[in-house]
């Protein structure tokens, strides 16, 4: 006789998950950027083009990305896995799929709705999908690779998605002049492009890989876990600095006399410069574990910043956008670094370093908005704005750069 066991319903066998192909990842990374720059960066050029912004509309908008990009990343795990995974109806990357598709229908509302109303719509609503989206690639990215092969996985990541805003810049220019709100809607096109790549990866994300998981070491977890604690703080003052000045770009490029078909190119100078730079930090790991990365990142940031605020001459405003887009490209690539590696790179790990990203995004342009009020009730001359900006934004960025420096270096002593 033999031993029976009852007999229930057949538990479903888990979703596949695992490593997906990297090539795949960064395609669908470079494509779905290429929308995202179009819609969140392009934007500011398309809405002066189009409607005429000023300097604090666009600094408004700026602020209306924000806060739904923060709410949307910080839950971004909890949602997507409310929303879609294994034992669920919908995969991960099903949910993926149907983000192309929203994004896609939201390029193409300021074609349909020509109002101004329109902007204010489409990026109040594009900006928390894309605040799901990029937590939800980046795990697909980063599981199940760690250590040095994490690291070159990041800093293909981040060259993706760099060149492609760069090309974007490049590819929305010819639209400035006489249809600025197709460019948008022909950008946007690119997320349905996205869905045949989504087929190529994984159903769900696998789990962070720890096989050969350097953080073993209880001193070296501490100490990334310092570092990652100390970049995100950064990481916050450099996105301030960034929404600070990309709002004021299509002003600032129209004063020095830039025609509005080379303005996104010449400002596309810096996404180049952050490239390379994502290409330094990809190629050499001698940064890794070291705190003077954060000092010599921040002050090419911020040394660019003051020079792109204060320039005369577009010559002049290149030079600050070279030394502008090395500093992004370096304060971005070491938080998200250890962001993954300290994080475990789910999409919990990735979400907490976008929401950070979505604070930057908020708050920078805040810092115009408040300059500007100054001068409108007679603090001082409006000329004055620029120069008050950049004390507003260069003093307690340096400030808090050089306090976390210290901080990492005394725990490195003791």
């Amino acid at each position: 006789m033999t031993n029976s066991q009852p007999t229930g319903p057949a538990t479903p066998p888990p979703a596949p998950s695992g490593r997906s192909p990297l090539a795949a990842t960064l395609s669908l990374t470079w494509m779905n950027n290429c929308g995202a720059a179009a819609a969140l960066v392009g934007v500011y050029f398309v809405a002066r083009n189009a409607y005429q912004f000023t300097q604090n509309q666009s600094l408004l908008l700026g602020i209306v990305q924000g806060i739904p990009y923060i709410i949307a990343a910080a839950f971004a795990g909890p949602a997507m896995r409310r929303l879609a995974g294994p034992g669920r109806a919908l995969s991960t990357r099903g949910l993926l799929a149907l983000l192309q598709v929203g994004l896609a229908l939201l390029c193409l509302l300021p074609m349909v709705w020509k109002s101004p109303l329109a902007i204010w719509t489409m990026v109040a609503l594009y900006s928390p999908l894309t605040g799901l989206l990029w937590p939800t690639i980046e795990s697909f990215l980063s599981s199940q690779r760690s250590g040095a092969e994490l690291r070159k996985a990041t800093g293909r990541f981040n060259l993706s998605w760099s060149s492609s805003q760069a090309v974007t810049l490049w590819a929305i220019a010819p639209f400035m002049e006489e249809s600025p709100l197709l460019s948008i809607a022909a950008m946007g096109l690119t997320h349905i492009l996205c869905l045949p790549l989504i087929l190529a990866i994984r159903p769900e994300p696998g789990a962070h890989d720890s096989s050969e998981h350097h953080l073993a070491d209880p001193v070296l977890e501490r100490r990334f876990r310092e570092l990652l604690w100390c970049h995100q703080i950064v990481l916050v003052l450099a996105y301030v600095v960034y929404t600070a000045l990309n709002p004021l770009l299509p002003a600032i490029t129209e004063s020095l006399g830039v025609s509005k078909r080379s303005q996104t190119l010449l400002v596309s100078t810096w996404t180049i410069s952050r490239m390379f730079s994502f290409l330094f930090m990809e190629r050499w790991g001698g940064w890794h574990g070291k705190a003077i990365t954060l000092l010599w990142s921040t002050s090419l940031l911020l040394a660019g910043f003051i020079i792109c605020m204060l320039a005369a001459t577009p010559a002049i405003l290149v030079v600050g956008l070279v030394l502008f887009g090395a500093g992004m490209g370096t304060t971005y690539s070491a938080a998200f670094y250890y962001a993954m590696e300290v994080g475990s790179a789910g999409i919990d790990a990735g979400g907490k370093h976008e929401a950070l990203i979505g604070v930057g995004y908020a708050v920078g342009p805040s810092t115009g908005l408040l300059a500007g009020a100054g001068a409108s009730i007679g603090l001082y001359a409006a000329g004055s704005v620029s120069l008050v900006t950049v004390g507003l934004v260069l003093v307690p960025t340096a400030a808090v750069a050089l306090a976390v420096t210290k901080r990492l270096r005394r725990a490195a002593r003791a």
